[in-house]
């Protein structure tokens, strides 16, 4: 929904037309939006809900660290406006969903801001990270951004659901949500009465979700919730380092964040790889990713660690994504000591137990 709400403003604001009144129908050109592969997927959601078309929602290559490419960026935006299209936004990522990379957000400004490009940064999974000095910098171009969308479910160990979208102008943001109706008429002129949500957003009813984030920051208080982040950092790192030294694993992805995609190898396997042609290696490739497949389910269902999964530059990966403030270093030897354990409960890596 924050995602949803910030596009929704930006294309508002940066239409040729009166959206509100005269509708998508009308554009002169296609508008188009700017994501990478590694965007969420709600960004593209939120695209087609809006009217932007799929396939006016264009995917920026992404470098070795699976960041968006801003000289690629600027490439396709000088494209789009030979072609007569309409650039209209950047949707930059910092921390994105995969393996938690932060895209290159300064360069992106810059470029988002030579064309005139309204400039939205999902922060719903790294934005918090911000409280921690190491990571600041990293995120210091929020400040250039249009709109930020951030999860307070996630880095700030709230439940779901609790979503939040930061606006620099808020004149922009309540152009594409106000509307008029007698029943909805602020009568009273003090400042806690004269803010309606619903102006600011396609939701009128909603209840009170602002309420578990203050009770959050009044219990327990920002030092602390800053602790947790850097201790759950410090869990990536020291999983990170782990999964290089071993013998049987190996990393898919550098670690920025809190998110750690790696995967299970098998002697046999990594005997294979190193042997094989270059012609068989892909097959070899193939069926570690239906092992590792098998190995996430069978520790899904084990029940003493759960990790889920993510496509990593074709391979499937097992990716431990750490938010959670009871997460300890001592942790990451019980997930490792798992999946070993289970590995070899599977059997020998072999065709027959892909089937």
């Amino acid at each position: 929904m924050a995602n949803l709400s910030a596009l929704a403003a930006a294309r508002h604001m940066k239409a040729p037309i009166d959206l509100t009144r005269e509708g998508a129908h009308a554009l002169p050109r296609a508008m188009r939006l700017y994501v990478s592969p590694e965007t969420h997927h709600s960004v593209a959601k939120a695209a087609t809900v809006l009217g932007i078309g799929s396939d006016h929602v264009r995917e920026v290559p992404v470098d070795e660290a699976f960041r968006m490419r801003a000289d690629a960026l600027e490439a396709m935006v000088e494209e789009d406006l030979r072609r007569g299209h309409q650039p209209f936004c950047v949707a930059a990522t910092a921390g994105t969903v995969g393996t938690g990379a932060i895209d290159p957000l300064a360069a992106l400004a810059d470029v988002a801001e030579r064309h005139g490009l309204w400039f939205h940064i999902d922060a719903s999974y790294g934005g918090f990270a911000a409280l921690v000095p190491e990571v600041r910098e990293k995120l210091s171009a929020f400040a250039r951004a249009d709109s930020i969308a951030l999860d307070p479910h996630k880095w700030l160990y709230l439940p779901l659901d609790c979503g939040c979208v930061l606006y620099r102008d808020p004149a922009a943001a309540r152009a594409p949500f106000a509307h008029d109706a007698e029943y909805t008429r602020v009568i009273d002129a003090a400042p806690a009465e004269s803010f309606v949500f619903w102006e600011y957003g396609p939701e009128l009813s909603r209840r009170f979700r602002a309420l578990k984030v203050w009770m959050l920051l009044r219990a327990v208080g920002v030092a602390e919730l800053r602790a947790a982040i850097e201790k759950d950092l410090a869990c990536a790192a020291a999983l990170a380092g782990k999964v290089d030294t071993s013998q049987d694993f190996e990393r898919l992805a550098p670690v920025e964040l809190s998110i750690v995609c790696f995967r299970h190898v098998p002697e046999q396997a990594r005997r294979a790889l190193d042997e094989a042609p270059v012609p068989e290696r892909d097959v070899i490739e193939r069926r570690l990713d239906a092992w590792n497949e098998r190995l996430l389910v069978a520790l899904q269902r084990d029940g003493s660690s759960y990790m889920s999964n993510a496509a990593v530059g074709g391979r499937f990966a097992l990716r431990a994504c750490i938010m959670n403030h009871r997460t300890t270093l001592a942790d990451m030897d019980v997930l490792l000591a798992d999946l070993r354990r289970i590995a070899s409960e599977m059997g020998e890596f072999a065709p027959s137990n892909l089937r």
